[in-house]
């Protein structure tokens, strides 16, 4: 039989449907399109069942965007900040400035400086210094949040860097500009995950209920402990597959209480609260008071604000900064203002202000990248915009630079050029090898045969190994060196020992880490995995052990 032209040209066309269908399927073309347009290759879904959705797995790779901001902190409290000068424009408000937070001490600096919630205070900083009329408004719910800002019934709203990445994503699908303007705090063990007793470790999380909310800084925390620990993908994506979800972090907290799940990832006073509930089986299994970098509250303002009325946003960020020193000189009584104006008790405020940082001027400076070579805003909106995205939940690509204005922070540099960050936290006593690991994991760092040479294969390993200990601050790093069992056992001792402090010299170069958070073990081959009798149980002996472990206070 003899093919027309058609026929030819049909076969062709078929020809090419059946490779492109197997291109798609078959190779993920389908979903490298999608991410190229900045979809997830994987839309999150919602079964109604109360499990997690949008399984899929998160590794440390996915929180590499991190590395382009987060700076270790300074162990000596001190750090020069020159952060030049801004311009801002001299545009006023002819309104009070409407405010949108919730009850978290983060804010206590602005209920402060207003001498209260409403506008026109007899103690109002803002109105005395500025002429500033402000109003905070509470909004407890972040859906009713985001939508009082989408209309314009505030102009300025608190947001966590994690969630704004999400919610940028919302904004920008309707065409609605906004910016981060301030920083309000660093949460330093204001949020966290209560468990039973006999779960040590992130890893012990393997097999057991965990109950938390979704697309909130609570869910952001989990996946990024998940990603730093040692668990196999397969066991990350199966935690995730059989969490519990729910719409407030209280209720997660409740749910552990109630002996229904064996953790919970939620934050204070509820964190302190279910281990109070457990008392003699429960424990903080982590919080951010090791990871310090995590989880950053901020303040959002909309750009019809910013470019109508840039000096309102100036001296709103000004009075807040004033606010800082104030409670520093007067805590107890600051501290008054802030419960009446919250419905809390003083020692509630107390107690949230202990689990966080609040930033002052030298700490803003460094988060909008105008102290140093890079933004720790950007490091976490970037990082968090590539895990909502893998699970499905952003609509549209925003990228950092375009969601942040650091010029009000800029503006002040002149007040502020003596100003240092300052820690609470300094590194004294070395852990002991007993003390509980809140990460551990076993990494294949390749060095040259008989030698403490690093390998350049193994500098991505160990460049993940270093944002672990940047977002972990507040934690020592124990490394293990182990061998097989060829060679004469004081030799390989030795030889563990100096591949062990090849692997702190790395980190300390490259990633700025003080030397006194290390500790280095060189076990030889005392401690094999698998068995010396054959090539493949040799390689696993040859390893290098990593526990992360929490700081004393």
């Amino acid at each position: 039989m003899k093919l027309t032209g058609f026929g030819k040209l049909f076969i062709a066309l078929v020809a090419l449907g059946v490779i492109g269908y197997i291109g798609f399927a078959r190779f993920g073309l389908g979903d490298k399109l999608r991410e190229f347009a900045g979809a997830s290759s994987k839309k999150a879904t919602d079964d109604g069942s109360g499990k997690g959705t949008g399984t899929d797995d998160n590794t440390k790779d996915d929180f590499a965007k991190l590395r382009d901001g987060l700076e270790d902190a300074p162990r000596d409290g001190k750090l020069p900040v020159n952060a030049g000068t801004a311009t801002v424009g001299a545009g006023t408000l002819n309104r009070p400035l409407r405010v949108a937070i919730n009850t978290w001490a983060g804010h206590a600096p602005g209920i402060v400086a207003n001498g209260g919630m409403k506008v026109g205070g007899a103690a109002s900083l803002y109105k005395k210094k500025y002429g500033l009329d402000v109003e905070f408004k509470l909004f407890e719910d972040p859906s009713q949040k985001l939508a009082a800002f989408i209309s314009g019934d505030v102009d300025i709203m608190w947001d966590t860097v994690d969630s704004f990445a999400r919610e940028a994503s919302v904004l920008a699908e309707k065409g609605i500009k906004a910016k981060a303007i301030l920083q309000e705090d660093w949460s330093r063990g204001g949020d966290g995950i209560v468990s039973l007793k006999t779960i040590k470790s992130v890893e012990d999380l393997k097999g057991k209920k965990i109950a938390t909310t979704q697309y909130t800084p609570s869910h952001w925390l989990l996946l990024f402990l998940l990603a730093q620990s040692g668990l196999s993908p397969q066991d990350r994506a199966e935690i995730e597959k059989n969490l519990t979800i729910v719409p407030e972090a209280p209720q997660a907290a409740a749910l552990f209480k109630a002996k229904k799940v064996d953790a919970a990832v939620t934050w204070e006073p509820d964190l302190s609260g279910a281990v109070s509930a457990r008392e003699d089986e429960a424990h903080v299994l982590v919080s951010t008071v090791a990871a310090t970098n995590v989880i950053a509250d901020t303040l959002v303002a909309r750009q019809q604000l910013i470019d109508e009325s840039p000096k309102a946003v100036a001296d709103f960020v000004a009075g807040w900064f004033d606010a800082i020193g104030v409670m520093k000189e007067d805590p107890e009584g600051t501290n008054r203002i802030v419960a009446t104006e919250l419905k809390l008790a003083p020692e509630d405020v107390s107690g949230m202000l202990s689990g966080l940082k609040l930033t002052a001027f030298a700490d803003n400076a460094i988060f909008f990248g105008l102290s140093g070579p890079r933004s720790s805003f950007d490091a976490l909106f970037n990082g968090a915009f590539v895990i909502w995205r893998k699970k499905g939940v952003i609509t549209k690509v925003v990228d950092a630079p375009d969601w942040r204005d650091g010029r009000f922070v800029a503006a002040l540099a002149s007040q502020y050029k003596e100003q240092k960050v300052e820690e609470t936290f300094a590194f004294k006593d070395k852990p002991k090898i007993t003390d509980r690991a809140i990460v551990k994991k076993s990494l294949s760092i390749h060095f040259t045969t008989g030698s403490d040479e690093i390998m350049p294969g193994s500098y991505f390993t160990l460049d993940s190994l270093g944002d672990t200990m940047l977002a972990f601050g507040n934690t020592y790093l124990q490394v293990e060196g182990n061998t097989d069992s060829r060679g004469n056992e004081p030799t390989n001792k030795t030889l563990s020992q100096k591949r062990a402090e090849a692997v702190k010299a790395y980190l300390v170069k490259n990633f700025n880490l003080d030397i006194k958070r290390f500790v280095t073990v060189g076990k030889g081959s005392g401690n094999p995995v698998a068995s010396n009798e054959n090539e493949d149980g040799r390689a696993l002996n040859r390893r290098t052990d990593i526990k992360v472990v929490l700081n004393a206070e």
